[in-house]
């Protein structure tokens, strides 16, 4: 059986080298699509000198760390032996162009190629790159588990991928602009069936007609999108039989098998969890909630609370999750900072008000302890599916944004469908904290962008923290607030006196 490898082909068979100098045609991967500026900043392309000795895209990587690339495997051999090695690559991270010298180049100072890797199957088809110095980095990309690959990606799921790789079925046109595609996981014992019972576990398909990755796109990611409060990243792209052929899916490398492998190189590495972030609250009890985000085996809350007189306020916890499912620490509360309008006030911490414990009892439920008292809390529905179906494609991810200039105040953000639940945390006048919010579906702007706009609300009279008993009532203020996302980490907001901030995702 003759493979089609996914890094790039030179002229002796599965040598691997240079992109061709074609201008790419057409916006596509194999019947794909250019991908937005600054939608994927956790790409990379993985280059090296060609027989010319022009360094040039090969292959593509996914950022783990702002230090650490994950890539495959068979990009760096030939014919069955190693002929790459950390001295030969380049890694340019933060581009959609390789071509134009865009984006942060380094040098690899380390390559960790699977000890278990058979460049004949294409077993183990990994590899990890540490980049000489690190770059900048939102967030890296959420690595898949078991459980989350289990609820995430079965057969039939829609997945992406992206690549620098050959647009053509026919020729070689290699584009210069990062494109990505739909797809769909393909079940696996019809996959396996289709390579003659070649695979294994270690792998996972893809078969959507007429599209697919191909040569040079190799070692990029194929993801479930905006799930977990990110990007997760199931496959890495590996090998097939011709591009988007109507017999033999595309095959990757699957990222769960390899969790252990990858954290005992690169421990700073995030795992999703199933565990839902976003709103939760006490079922059947109003204008009280928490706002709670979990990645990278760390959390932090938010709680929708009241003070002694009825005015809204709220206290924050974060720090590492004790346990898979289990969270201690304090609730800590803050004074004196920004107000909705008034300038910039770097807020004074006043210190703990009590303790807190968080065991998560499902994906949906857990156990909020409070002082004395325990609460049994769920996540909030915001809109009807919205709990098993997550976002739409292409919205906000879910989870803490702020301006990183103006440390002391957040905003947290969560889609449903189309529909957002914000709440901005920030202060009065007089110093004390306050918390405001709206829920309202996104429109498409002129540009492309996804934008909301709501007047605020506002609730008043609810439960403290020592008295649960008291019904808080909420209204709309005559203050409004907009947001405009030109990607899914990034907004530009503006507030009810005019002024504009850049909020982005918060690295937890």
């Amino acid at each position: 059986m003759t493979l089609r490898l996914l890094a790039l082909p030179a002229l002796a068979a599965l040598c691997l080298a240079a992109v061709p100098a074609q201008a790419g045609s057409g916006a596509r991967i194999i019947n794909g699509f250019d991908a937005a500026p600054n939608r994927w900043p956790i790409q990379v392309s993985v280059q090296w000198p060609g027989e010319d000795g022009v360094v040039s895209h090969n292959c593509g990587g996914t950022l783990v760390t702002n230090q650490w690339v994950l890539t495959a495997a068979h990009c760096f051999f030939d014919k069955g032996k190693q002929n790459l090695f950390a001295k030969d690559i380049t890694v340019i991270a933060n581009t959609n162009n390789v071509r134009d010298g865009s984006g942060e180049k380094r040098s690899v100072a380390q390559m960790l190629v699977h000890a278990g890797y058979t460049d004949d199957a294409k077993e183990n088809d990994i590899t990890l790159l540490q980049l000489s110095q690190p770059v900048t980095m939102v967030n890296p990309v959420l690595l898949a588990t078991p459980a989350t690959e289990a609820k995430w990606a079965p057969a039939g799921q829609a997945v992406t991928a992206i690549g620098w790789g050959n647009t053509s079925t026919t020729g070689d046109v290699y584009p210069a602009q990062l494109k990505q595609v739909e797809l769909n996981i393909a079940d696996f014992a019809a996959c396996n069936a289709a390579y003659e019972g070649e695979l294994t576990q270690n792998m996972i398909c893809t078969k959507t007609p007429d599209k697919d990755t191909c040569q040079g796109d190799s070692g990029g990611p194929l993801f479930v999108s905006n799930r977990a409060g990110g990007v997760v990243q199931v496959g890495i792209t590996s090998f097939g039989i011709g591009c988007a052929t109507a017999t033999h899916p595309g095959v990757y490398a699957r990222v769960s098998r390899y969790n252990d492998w990858i954290r005992a190189r690169v421990p700073e590495a995030q795992f999703a969890t199933t565990i839902q972030s976003g709103w939760w609250s006490v079922p059947g009890v109003s204008g009280k909630g928490y706002s709670i985000e979990l990645r990278g085996g760390h959390l932090y809350l938010a709680g929708y609370m009241y003070e002694a007189d009825g005015a809204a306020t709220w206290y924050v916890s974060g720090g590492k999750m004790t346990s898979a499912t289990s969270y201690r620490g304090t609730l800590d509360k803050f004074f004196g900072g920004q107000s909705l309008t008034g300038p910039y006030v770097e807020p004074q911490e006043q210190g703990s008000v009590g303790d807190i414990a968080i065991d998560f009892t499902s994906d949906t439920t857990a156990n909020l302890t409070v002082g004395s008292k325990t609460y049994q809390i769920a996540r909030f529905e915001v809109v009807d599916g919205g709990l098993a179906n997550g976002p739409a494609a292409e919205m906000p991810e879910t989870g803490w944004y702020w301006n990183t200039s103006e440390g002391g105040r957040g905003f947290f953000v969560e889609v449903q469908g189309s529909e957002i639940y914000f709440a901005a945390f920030m202060f009065r006048d007089d110093g004390r904290p306050v918390w405001y919010w709206f829920n309202v579906p996104g429109t498409r702007g002129a540009n492309g962008a996804v934008q909301f706009q709501s007047a605020l609300g506002l609730c008043q009279g609810g439960q403290t923290l020592s008295d649960d008993a008291r019904e808080a009532s909420c209204a709309e203020l005559a203050q409004s607030m907009a947001l405009q996302f030109s990607n899914p980490f990034t907004a530009i907001a503006t507030f009810p006196d005019g002024h504009r901030e850049t909020l982005t995702r918060y690295p937890l």
